[in-house]
């Protein structure tokens, strides 16, 4: 009885549909006038395109309702100005009974003028002077109430109708031996519901200019030609409708839900091929049918669409379709009557432009309305801090001066890398000092932390990450009701793993990586594609060996316990396994004082770095292999030792900080000139004065997240973020926003103006199709681990890659037929290139990778 229980729940939740919308808009519409944030709250299921139209020129308009009015008008020498609405269409299709403010520029004195049945009103202004136009001023929470009336009948009728349905279909259920897995007919599917709505626009383009879709509608394109022509207040319904998402929301659940009711007598077995895609179309056809069934020739002008349709899926699901638009005809036909009322509230934000004299309205309606499944989000957000127990954010966040001290806590941040893995996962050896942890010692020396420096602590009911900046990040401690929890604040998150006993910690970041620990030791990394980092211990469970499972890795030598060089290694299959492996370079060699502190680090070109200390570890000279030296003064001591002074033994470089307690530091430079920095509690910077004076100033909410943030000149910037986090409206200064919706937690859909640019991603969130704003479409395509094989262009060109099992490029055909190809060394640098000419080009390489000759195919160098 799975599938009727699931029908009835459906049904029972049925009268909620639109609960959600309801609330928002009423939250929408009790807003004060000058709140700029309110932009993001209207859930716009009944958003008009808000255009002003000057002469030739027209630009869009923001939401603020200072904006909501026209362009400028002067009074023709008659005193007479006239004012006209109408649909965005290429016929005449009037919208009136509406109310509109005509207001003076000079004094600003408004005169209400109500436009009659054919959106037409006049103006008595005085010769001369300007006036502006501004549609329905304040929209009432009784217009709101009235609108919702309407839709609460259409709900109880659509409702009744499904449930006398059902009594029909439920017998017929009981007997069936498809009850568990329902009719087959995906119609409530998540991929369905998508669909849909993702192509209601169709519905708005063919009411605008039906004659474009002569080969989709046939017949019936004349019919809509001739409504909107001899009936234009009937088109003015329809068109209504199609802006109307909310009502467009109600049918078709309404049809989702009937279709899925229908017992597997009524499918005749013929729903095994029917696809979700299949399904979109039936249930945009029904919408487009509906439409159909108000012209002259009603319902049978709908038949013959739905039959001349039921060519690309069958006659059944054409029949079926048919049998629903029949059905809720009359009870559709009766909500039509309440359009005023939807017509007064979206009326709100039409703007006005001139044309041929008059002041006309445009109305163009516009999808606003972006579908979100409803994904848990369990947050425990605490901001990580350092060792000294200060909010810390990542290194890479974190504002710094010079070379480089923290503006955040007035530390030392100096990373360095050491070496790399090459592969599909490519891996960085990078160290870090860290001053706030002078005490601390993970086998690198004082303060010294490295890329494999992860572990966890348990503390009671509550996980501690310490990283490999020496940051903890707390957490709860994950369960089989808690599987997966997030730290908005800390941008970070924590997953039971697949294997007992395994916890998973992630870091937000464009390309994230997965750690991987059992028993609180860092075991593998890994990425979306499950390639993988495996790390082996030793006896002392001192970590031995980096290994990328592709025949190289990193091997990781210690003097007691300390680490004192990396080798890079590759496999070479042998009989005796511990001769397999192979160094092909040692990286780095580490040396270390008396007190186990780090003194030297020399790469693989013999070039050192030493560094000097005072008696808590607190780095004081920093000496490069050059011979240059930088150098640190500090107030304070140990863990809390805060720089006060930072200069190199080269004359260009020296600053002084000046710190209070409230998170404020000014730098003052050699130059005599100064910046300012303040952090809030959280480590997030709220104020920057610049070298030049320019202040800038930024906002965060309660997850950390920045909202609004305003430049020297006083522009501000606004950012608005759906419940998991993610951005998903940037409203600039002054162009227009630019919006981005989200489909299985990767961005789907980029929103400026009328463009948009759609993606369709794979399950680990790469693009597998872009659409840009000219329909053209380019697909890419991946294999299992990643990597990208092909990408087919717009125009069908294809580009191909291959590579080897290190994720190295080895041959690149481009769009036009040319072949490049591509080798390496044994330390993965690339030494050959030979172009789609056949010429080639040679690189050599000194040892720690940086580039020393280029010899090019003349052989010139």
């Amino acid at each position: 009885m799975e599938h009727v229980t699931r029908i009835e729940q459906e049904l029972d939740s049925f009268p909620d549909t639109l609960t959600l919308y309801r609330e928002q808009l009423k939250k929408w519409f009790s807003q004060a006038a000058d709140n700029v944030s309110h932009m993001a709250d209207l859930p716009s299921l009944m958003g008009m395109e808000r255009k002003i139209k000057l002469g030739n020129t027209s630009k869009s308009v923001s939401s603020r309702d200072d904006d909501f009015f026209s362009s400028v008008a002067q009074c023709p020498d008659s005193g007479i100005l006239e004012i006209e609405s109408k649909f965005e269409s290429v016929y005449d299709i009037p919208l009136g009974n509406i109310q509109v403010d005509v207001i003076a520029v000079e004094g600003g004195e408004s005169t209400p003028v109500t436009l009659d049945k054919n959106g037409k009103g006049t103006f008595r202004g005085k010769e001369g002077r300007f006036y502006r136009v501004h549609v329905h001023n304040e929209v009432t929470p009784q217009q709101v109430e009235d609108l919702f009336s309407s839709y609460d009948g259409l709900t109880q009728e659509l409702e009744g109708w499904l449930r006398k349905e059902w009594e029909g279909f439920k017998p017929q259920w009981s007997q069936s031996t498809f009850i568990a897995a329902g009719n087959g007919l995906l119609a409530g599917s998540w991929a369905a519901v998508v669909g849909v709505w993702d192509s209601l626009s169709l519905l708005s383009d063919i009411l605008q200019d039906p004659r474009k879709f002569v080969e989709r509608l046939g017949s019936g394109a004349d019919e809509l030609v001739k409504l909107a022509q001899t009936a234009p207040e009937v088109m003015a319904k329809v068109q209504l409708l199609a802006s109307d998402e909310a009502a467009l929301c109600l049918l078709l659940r309404t049809a989702s839900l009937w279709l899925e009711m229908l017992p597997p007598s009524e499918i005749a077995g013929n729903s095994a091929e029917v696809t979700s895609q299949v399904i979109v179309s039936v249930l945009i056809d029904i919408l487009i049918a509906s439409a159909l069934a108000f012209t002259r020739v009603g319902i049978p002008a709908a038949k013959a669409y739905l039959t001349a349709r039921g060519l690309k899926y069958g006659a059944l699901l054409a029949g079926l379709a048919m049998r629903f638009v029949e059905a809720t005809f009359t009870i559709l036909n009766t909500f039509m009557e309440y359009v005023d009322r939807y017509k007064k509230v979206a009326a709100r934000g039409v703007a006005a432009g001139l044309k041929k004299g008059r002041m006309q309205l445009r109305w163009d309606a516009k999808r606003n309305t972006t579908l979100k499944q409803n994904e848990h989000h369990d947050d425990a957000s605490k901001q990580a801090t350092n060792p000294n127990g200060d909010s810390a954010d990542s290194a890479d966040k974190t504002a710094t001066n010079k070379c480089p001290v923290s503006m955040v806590t007035g530390e030392e941040l100096l990373t360095l890398t050491d070496g790399s893995l090459d592969g599909i996962l490519p891996f960085d050896f990078t160290r870090l000092y860290r001053t706030s942890a002078a005490e601390i010692d993970d086998g690198l020396g004082f303060g010294w932390s490295h890329s494999l420096a992860h572990r966890l602590e348990m503390d009671g009911d509550q996980v501690i990450w310490i990283d490999h900046e020496n940051r903890r990040t707390t957490f709860p401690l994950p369960s089989i009701e808690r599987p997966a929890i997030h730290n908005s604040l800390s941008r970070a998150a924590i997953y039971l793993g697949d294997e007992s006993e395994e916890l998973i910690l992630a870091q937000a970041g464009e390309e994230p990586r997965f750690y991987h620990f059992h028993n609180g030791r860092l075991t593998t990394i890994s990425d979306a594609y499950n390639n993988r980092l495996r790390i082996a211990r030793d006896r002392q469970q001192r970590i031995q060996r980096l290994d990328n499972g592709a025949g190289r890795s990193l091997l990781f030598c210690y003097e007691r316990r300390h680490l004192v060089a990396i080798e890079y290694q590759s496999f070479h299959p042998t009989d005796a396994v511990g001769e397999a492996w192979h160094t092909e370079q040692t990286l780095v060699f580490y040396r270390y004082d008396a007190r186990q502190r780090l003194i030297e680090a020399t790469n693989a070109a013999g070039e050192s770095e030493r560094y000097d200390y005072d008696d808590q570890h607190v780095i004081l000279q920093r000496q490069l292999a050059g011979g240059a030296s930088f150098f640190w003064e500090w107030e304070r001591s140990g863990k809390a030792a805060r720089c006060i002074r930072h200069w190199a033994s080269f004359a260009q470089m020296e600053a002084r900080y000046v710190w209070d307690d409230q998170g404020s530091v000014t730098v003052q430079n050699l130059d005599g000139s100064e910046e300012v920095y303040v952090h809030d509690d959280r480590a997030r910077l709220v104020r920057k004065v610049e070298l030049n004076g320019g202040e800038h100033l930024k906002a965060y909410d309660e997850q950390g997240r920045l909202v609004a943030e305003q430049d020297p000149l006083g522009a501000v910037t606004e950012y608005r973020y759906d419940e998991v986090g993610r951005l998903v409206a940037l409203i600039p200064p002054q162009d227009e926003p630019t919006s981005y919706e989200y489909r299985n937690g990767f961005l789907h859909a980029r929103y400026h103006g009328k463009a948009v640019w759609k993606y369709q991603r794979n399950v680990q969130g790469d693009v597998t199709e872009a659409t840009d704003p000219d329909g053209q479409a380019t697909h890419c395509h991946h294999d299992a681990q990643g990597r990208l094989l092909s990408i087919r262009y717009p125009d069908t060109s294809r580009h191909v890659f291959i590579w080897n099992g290190l994720g190295q490029l080895l041959e690149e055909t481009l769009p036009d037929g040319g072949q490049r190809r591509f080798s390496y060394d044994a330390l993965g640098r690339q030494t050959t290139r030979q172009d789609e000419h056949g010429a080639v080009t040679q690189y050599q390489w000194d040892a720690v990778g940086r580039l020393v000759q280029t010899t090019l195919p003349t052989g010139a160098t």
